[in-house]
This record gives C-alpha cells, sequence and structure tokens, in this order.
C-alpha cells in the first residue's frame, strides 16, 4: 500500500488551479463588495455639495483630533424645506366656493335635501332609497329610464340640472 503512494509521477497529481478551492467564492464575494463600496464611495464624493465636507469655523475645535465619520452630507439641506415669504398666503387647496347644492330635488314627489349639481341621478334616487334597475351602467340599454322634469332620460349617465328637477321613476 505505501509503495503505490510513492510511485506516483508528478503528473499523475491535479494542477493547483484545478483543485477545490473552498474559499474561492468568498474571495470573489469579498472582491465584488470591496469594488461596489469603492463605487459608491465615489458617488457620494462626486455629488455631495462642496460645503459638505468643510467644518465651520464658528465650531470649537477640541484639543484631541475627533474620530467621527460624519460628513455632514445632508447639512446643506437644512432649508431646503423651509416656508418661501415671497409666495404669500398658502390658499385652500379645496373647491373655492365649494359646491353648488340644488335644494329643488324631489324623487316621486319627495324633496331630497343636500344635493350637489352634476351628481349622477342614479346616487340621488339611491340617497331617496328609491329602487331604479340598472344593467349596462353607462347608457346604452336602456334599462334605468326614468323622467327628469317630464323628459325620458337614463339614470345611470344623467347629471342633476341646477334649477328644478323633479325626478320619476318608470
Amino acid at each position: 500500500l505505501s509503495s503505490t503512494k510513492q510511485n506516483r509521477s508528478d503528473k499523475d497529481l491535479p494542477h493547483p488551479a484545478r483543485l477545490p478551492n473552498k474559499f474561492n467564492n468568498l474571495n470573489i464575494s469579498i472582491m465584488v463588495r470591496q469594488s461596489t463600496l469603492a463605487v459608491v464611495s465615489a458617488l457620494v464624493l462626486a455629488c455631495a455639495p462642496a460645503h459638505a465636507f468643510v467644518v465651520p469655523s464658528n465650531v470649537p475645535r477640541a484639543s484631541t483630533p475627533q474620530t467621527s465619520t460624519s460628513i455632514h452630507i445632508f447639512g446643506g439641506l437644512k432649508g431646503a424645506f423651509a416656508n418661501d415669504d415671497s409666495l404669500g398666503q398658502a390658499k385652500n387647496a379645496g373647491l373655492s366656493n365649494g359646491p353648488r347644492y340644488n335644494d329643488q330635488v324631489t324623487v316621486n314627489g319627495k324633496p331630497i335635501a343636500k344635493i350637489v349639481v352634476d351628481q349622477n341621478i342614479s346616487q340621488v334616487c339611491n340617497a331617496a332609497r328609491v329602487k331604479v334597475p340598472y344593467n349596462c351602467q353607462n347608457g346604452e340599454c336602456g334599462t334605468c329610464m326614468i323622467k327628469i322634469n317630464g323628459r325620458k332620460a337614463k339614470a345611470c349617465v344623467s347629471k342633476v340640472p341646477a334649477g328644478k328637477c323633479n325626478i320619476e321613476t318608470l
């Protein structure tokens, strides 16, 4: 048994590059992380404003060297979200005059309050608890025919007018 081990020649041994190296993947992973860190560091240095790395002159200096790694990148943004006084007083973001209400709406003779002009008739009938049959919901089938001020209309696409509105179900 020992004689067979001694009779092997050098060409029978595997090349060192062909040997399985369990640390090879780890080395590649470390190199990828180091190169990513280098790229990110370069981007931070290139994109940061010049004053981000300057220490203000009014800051007292300690006698011992600082060990902080803070570079104050966002120090220049402290006033970025401050209010601009030159714009004047802020206006209300909602409707300027509020919705227009129509208090002259009736459904089958029953008055309905707080109805907004241009509201869907289907919503008005629902608020009055009046059932109107619907099928297509886009005005093609005619299942939801009603009368608005004596004229036939489709409830799913009709809107409340500004004046008197008398809705009658068929």
